[in-house]
């Protein structure tokens, strides 16, 4: 009987043993920086801001057919950021089409770019119409970026238009269907 107890304590000290070396081998995990091989010094970018995008109505442009010249959908985006550290705060916005049934270069875009807070840069305004290819596809309109750090919301402002202006063929069964997207990038 002794010796069952003393297999019993031998036994729960192991399973205690074992248990702190993963709890510790885990919290190191968790916590430790992986270093790029090859590089003695690597460089880590670290953003601390805030980033919020509102877009008037909703980030959809869905429409179907409209004559030469109309506009298929003008949204626009206000790109607020706040950056508290000492990097600058970039973003992207992109154009996902989900359907677009109008032939290579019927309808094209243009951006008009409003810097409100005089801070960082816009995405470029355009200034002829940039084609959009039929099909489904995801079109980058460009980065902008906020300079830190700054505690008061800085402000960027966008007018995305969707415009027809080609009629090579008047199909009334035309369909275009796409969403805004403003995410924080690298660089």
């Amino acid at each position: 009987m002794g010796n069952s107890k003393g297999n019993m304590v031998l036994l729960t000290v192991m399973s205690i043993a074992t248990l702190l070396v993963a709890v510790v081998g885990a919290t190191f995990a968790y916590f430790g920086a992986l270093m790029p091989t090859g590089e003695s010094s690597p460089t880590f970018e670290v953003t601390s801001g805030t980033l919020a995008a509102e877009y008037n109505g909703d980030a959809n442009i869905i429409n179907g057919n409209v004559l030469q010249g109309e506009s298929i959908g003008v949204k626009e985006i206000s790109v607020t950021g706040i950056v508290t550290g000492s990097n600058n705060l970039n973003y992207e916005v992109t154009l996902a089409i989900s359907a677009n049934s109008y032939l290579d270069g019927e309808l094209a875009y243009t951006i008009t770019s409003y810097n409100e807070s005089n801070n960082g840069s816009t995405i470029a305004t355009t200034t002829e119409p940039v084609a959009i290819p039929t099909g489904a596809t995801t079109i980058s309109l460009g980065s902008g970026v906020f300079a830190g750090p700054t505690t008061s919301g800085l402000s960027h402002k966008y007018t995305v238009n969707i415009v027809r202006v080609n009629t090579a063929d008047m199909n009334p069964e035309r369909t275009f269907n796409a969403r805004l997207f403003t995410n924080q990038t690298k660089k």
